[in-house]
């Protein structure tokens, strides 16, 4: 989504004001001199509709622009982040940021801004136009570096100038080589008019640096100039009409619908005046507009020294002296104004080119994202089986759970018991029939980080698998597989295997909490179980650790409805453990009462999503970052309330502007899709 060139906007010939112009001439001391050849005119097409009134339609405009331009601020970091072209870069952020909010809100001033190619002597037709010295004048190319704004009196009192011009910085005219210093920062030179040129004095007059300069830092400045500005004097030469970047320059302005005034300058006068209209025409076709007036004006160094400068308006058609300063003057002020700022508008609204594509973009990358979305959440996860824990582990905190519910009598026996199986286990040990406790733990804790290596191995094998299938799931995490440090990641993986207990406290509040809930619901049982304890067969748990970003899908359907979910379920982020219900053997007591398996189940379910847990927190807080988070951000782009805000706000902007000019349309498209 670029800056596309539309086609300019006219107007019937009803709306039309022809305004005949001779030759002027314009002297930097006496503003306003005789030519000595007469009778050039040329054609201003100016709308003469109903007279509107500027300070209520500015107010309408800025009622709703000013909460757009909020919410195309608040949606720039997600459509950077979606890989959609940077919104600075188009015509409308353009017209809306650089034109459109700076100036809804202060008095019209009119910006006429003199831009043109290397050495087409834009310095000198800009002090000859302000009546005053603005930049350095010489044969030569000036090189002038930094805009020059020639102000109203009594306007840089009265005005942000910064906000009114932005992107630069406000300095006030010293000398004329102010605009000539070479300084990183894009500096606007600003100088007020002691004598007005006009009985009603509302002009801001820019010469602006080289649109074709070697340096991109005067072409960028010069194209902040021309977004700005309401109207632009286009300096040609006979070297200049047809050059490439001047073209580009130029084709931009007419497609943002700025009215452009042709000064072709230098010209071998009278001699080249056949030419001229060629190189005009040459000129127009290549911008895709015409031209609202052109002028030429004679290559006469004895003139340029004293800074006066005749203009011929062609073609000649009158006799009435004008120069394009005096014939905007007449055209009026307000009404090029208004023109100026529903051009801007209407760019902002273009349906292909303007905000709504962009908005449109942003929907479309979100789906784009969805799919990512659903493609991490069915392909890449991993199956983990888990060796077979030491029996005693959960049966420990059963017991001793239990303990404070039994009788002495109990109590005494179990011991009794408990002494013979301790010393059961000791013989069996030594004889190497059973492993003692701690070996049983070392030996567990060995092959569970085995296993643990290797599922985090396939979980990144299939994210890669992944990222070469999806460009935004590349976009994403491929950089980090590719370039990240595995070797930390499983030293990461062994160090939270390690520091994680066998039994931890967050697992031993659980099974009390389990606990607790089924003596409450199962009284009876539990009065049973004090009478005839025994202890149930351990088989070996599964869990799956999988990414959350599709929703609960990847939670089995068995443990979402086996009570507990509390213990079935680790969250890390958006990564999630989880385990189907039946882990445990039945045992004694899980064959003989009802209501102890599912309790069971969840007990021994929960201790696995625990030690699944260790994978979880690598893979989220080492390995994907907020990765995660971002895709489902990303994802959820189309649903955001801004969308739909900046959708009403541009509809009513159009329903002002076919108000405002009942004209637009057949040129203006609507600004969603039908």
């Amino acid at each position: 989504m670029g800056i596309q060139t539309l086609e300019k906007r006219r107007l019937p010939i009803h709306q039309m004001q022809r305004m005949s112009c001779i030759v002027g001439l314009v002297g930097a001391e006496d503003n306003r001199g005789d030519c000595s050849t007469p009778g050039f005119t040329p054609s201003m097409n100016m709308p003469v509709d109903a007279e509107s009134s500027p300070p209520s339609e500015l107010a309408g405009w800025a009622e709703n622009l000013i909460p757009c331009g909020q919410l195309v601020q608040r949606l720039e970091p997600l459509a950077a982040a979606l890989g959609i072209e940077p919104a600075e870069a188009t015509a409308w952020w353009a017209a809306l940021f650089t034109k459109l909010l700076p100036q809804i809100k202060t008095e019209p001033l009119l910006v006429v801004a003199i831009c043109g190619g290397t050495n087409t002597g834009k310095s000198l037709l800009a002090n000859a136009l302000a009546g005053a010295e603005l930049s350095r004048s010489i044969p030569e190319a000036a090189r002038t570096r930094h805009p020059v704004a020639c102000l109203p009196a009594g306007v840089a009192g009265r005005m942000d100038l910064a906000a009114f011009f932005p992107g630069f910085v406000p300095v006030a005219w010293q000398t004329e080589d102010d605009p000539l210093v070479d300084n990183p920062q894009n500096l606007l030179v600003w100088r007020e008019r002691p004598v007005t040129r006009t009985p009603n004095d509302q002009f801001v007059l820019l010469d602006t640096p080289d649109i074709d300069g070697t340096l991109r830092e005067h072409g960028t400045r010069a194209e902040l100039i021309r977004d700005t500005s309401d109207v632009i004097i286009a300096v040609l030469t006979e070297q200049k009409y047809n050059d490439a970047v001047v073209r580009d320059f130029f084709r931009a302005a007419a497609a943002a619908g700025k009215p452009l005034l042709v000064v072709v300058n230098m010209v071998d006068w009278p001699r080249q005046r056949e030419l001229i209209s060629g190189w005009v025409k040459t000129f127009e076709q290549a911008i895709g507009a015409a031209a609202e007036a052109v002028f030429a004006v004679p290559h006469d160094s004895a003139a340029a020294a004293n800074g006066a400068v005749g203009f011929h308006a062609l073609p000649a058609a009158a006799v009435e002296k004008t120069d394009p300063i005096a014939m905007l003057a007449a055209a009026g002020v307000d009404r090029l104004k208004i023109r100026a700022l529903r051009g801007a508008v209407a760019t902002v609204l273009d349906k292909e080119a303007g905000l709504p594509a962009w908005l449109s973009a942003i929907e479309v990358a979100g789906r784009n994202w969805q799919e990512a979305q659903r493609l991490l959440a069915t392909d890449v996860h991993v199956e983990i089986a888990l060796p077979q824990p030491p029996a005693e582990l959960v049966w420990d905190e059963i017991w001793a759970w239990l303990k404070p519910q039994r009788s002495s009598f109990d109590l005494t026996v179990s011991r009794a018991y408990a002494t013979l199986g301790r010393g059961l286990h000791w013989a069996a040990g030594r004889v190497g029939l059973l492993p003692p406790s701690a070996r049983r733990r070392e030996d567990f804790a060995v092959s569970e980080r085995d296993v643990l290596k290797r599922a985090l191995g396939t979980f990144i094998d299939r994210l890669e698998s992944c990222c070469r299938t999806n460009q935004n799931v590349d976009r994403l995490f491929g950089p980090r597989i590719r370039s990240g440090d595995r070797a930390a990641w499983f030293a990461d993986l062994e160090r939270r295997q390690r520091e994680l207990p066998l039994m931890s406290e967050d697992y031993r509040r659980q099974v009390r909490a389990e606990l607790d809930r089924f003596a409450a619901g199962h009284p009876e049982t539990v009065r049973w179980i004090l009478t005839g304890l025994n202890v149930g067969a351990v088989v070996r748990p599964a869990v799956t650790v999988a990414l959350w970003s599709a929703g609960a899908a990847v939670v089995p359907a068995a443990a979402a409805t086996a009570g507990g979910l509390s213990t079935l379920v680790h969250h890390v982020g958006d990564v999630v453990v989880g385990t189907a219900a039946s882990l445990a053997g039945e045992g004694a007591i899980g064959a003989t009462v009802a209501g102890i398996k599912p309790l069971l189940d969840r007990l021994f379910a929960g201790w696995a999503v625990e030690r699944g847990r260790i994978l979880a927190e690598t893979l989220q807080l080492v390995v994907l970052g907020d990765g995660l988070d971002e895709v489902e951000r990303r994802a959820a782009a189309g649903a955001r309330p801004e969308l739909a805000e900046l959708r009403q706000l541009l509809e009513q902007c159009r329903s002002r502007l076919l108000i405002a000019d009942p004209d637009q349309p057949r040129q203006l498209p609507p600004t969603e899709e039908s």
